[in-house]
């Protein structure tokens, strides 16, 4: 006889883990209740827009009762939770709608507390590699980026102080913006907001 659901509360990671890779629905909803609430946050920080965090979380879970064979009781089970969530999200941050708010949400996200260490190294990772396609722009293009993201200047004041109209500093945001879209777009899949800068 399965345990019921008040009994399943109690149990570990694991031990749940085991019980519903063996059908046991009473475990599975213990664990979806357990896990429910920080894979939302994770997916609402990501995406802001609660339906679609909704949604992606409902995939997430659906896909773990469905593939539970997949889920290591002795591995890192928030972990492989992350993996699975980003990948769901991964298809929400194609959509068109996301492209606009992500290219240019990388300074505030940088400056918010991430308390999730699986997240915590991707956004180092990303900074690394943001850093050496940076350095790869053309120099003045580079210096405006720079400008803008970094020391938060507006496009008067970059204009002033390297001796440029106003209009070509625009002109370089726009194409830095562009160039490391398509690069790291291509290299890191849904995490291409990470490049985004104020172009304002």
């Amino acid at each position: 006889m399965k345990a019921s659901y008040s009994n399943t509360n109690g149990y570990s990671d694991k031990e749940l883990v085991i019980r519903f890779r063996n059908a046991d629905t009473s475990a599975f909803r213990c664990f979806y209740e357990r896990y429910y609430d920080v894979m939302y946050l994770a997916a609402y920080h990501l995406l802001r827009d609660e339906e679609d965090a909704q949604d992606a979380v409902q995939e997430l879970f659906s896909n773990i009762w469905q593939h539970a064979d997949r889920l290591d009781p002795d591995g890192n089970i928030k972990g492989y939770l992350y993996t699975v969530l980003r990948n769901r999200i991964m298809t929400y941050m194609s959509r068109s709608k996301y492209l606009d708010e992500y290219i240019n949400s990388y300074i505030a996200y940088e400056k918010q507390e991430i308390c999730v260490t699986e997240e915590s190294v991707l956004v180092r990772e990303l900074e690394q590699l943001l850093e050496e396609k940076i350095n790869q722009l053309p120099p003045k293009m580079r210096e405006v980026y720079r400008l803008s993201s970094y020391e938060h200047l507006s496009n008067k004041e970059i204009a002033h102080r390297m001796d440029i109209a106003e209009g070509t500093v625009k002109q370089h945001k726009h194409q830095a913006t562009q160039i490391l879209r398509r690069k790291l777009q291509h290299l890191v899949g849904f995490w291409y907001f990470i490049v985004g800068f104020f172009i304002n």
